[in-house]
């Protein structure tokens, strides 16, 4: 099968590594200091976004579409909200560098 294999899991690491360097560009496009933190809390959104794919792929296999759907949804409303946090708070400057504008 072509989940079960090593050129799955080699594609999945392309398009990790693809997502972190875009991610990592982006913020220095945008200004925004990435320290270790808000690096880590970039993972755990990533990680929330594609949970909410992979249980909807996993549960359409086995034959639950609609709890996929289902769960999907979920995953997805939770992850435009945390983004949305997220994104405002990697937005935020230093209070010495707001002043400084």
């Amino acid at each position: 099968m072509f989940f079960n294999g090593n050129t799955f899991w080699f594609l999945n690491g392309i398009i990790f590594v693809v997502i972190v360097f875009g991610l990592k560009t982006f913020a220095e496009d945008k200004g925004w200091g990435m320290n270790w933190w808000k690096w880590l809390l970039s993972g755990i959104w990533y990680l929330i976004f594609s949970t909410g794919f992979y249980a909807w792929g996993t549960l359409t296999g086995e034959n639950f579409p609609l709890a996929g759907f289902y769960t999907f949804l979920l995953f997805f409303v939770i992850s435009i909200i945390l983004g949305v946090g997220l994104w405002r708070l990697l937005a935020l400057q230093p209070q010495s560098e707001a002043k400084e504008l």
